[in-house]
């Protein structure tokens, strides 16, 4: 699992990768300026453990710019056959 921390805006971020399954489940853990904390839960997963903590840099990054945050989708090759492509409302989800 990947875990260095980030500093931006005086927000601190730490990117995760936890291994799943044969990919890399991306999470976000956001410590605000006043210490208050908050963990965005899985937000997709990557094939490269890299690949799921930038994404999880650039997630943890919008929400504290307060632009819209990225999506991550799985792509065909990627999607289990007989699983439904199409992400929850207000999942997170990253556009090709």
């Amino acid at each position: 699992m990947h875990a260095i921390p980030l500093n931006y805006n005086d927000h601190v971020l730490v990117p995760l990768a936890a291994g799943e399954r044969g990919s890399f489940a991306s999470m976000v853990i956001v410590t605000k300026p006043n210490g208050a904390r908050w963990a965005s839960g899985v937000l997709g997963h990557f094939a490269q453990a890299d690949d799921a903590c930038r994404f999880a840099i650039a997630y943890g990054k919008a929400e504290v710019d307060g632009r819209r945050r990225p999506r991550a989708l799985k792509s065909p090759a990627e999607t289990e056959p007989g699983t439904n492509r199409i992400a929850p409302p207000g999942a997170p989800t990253l556009a090709p």
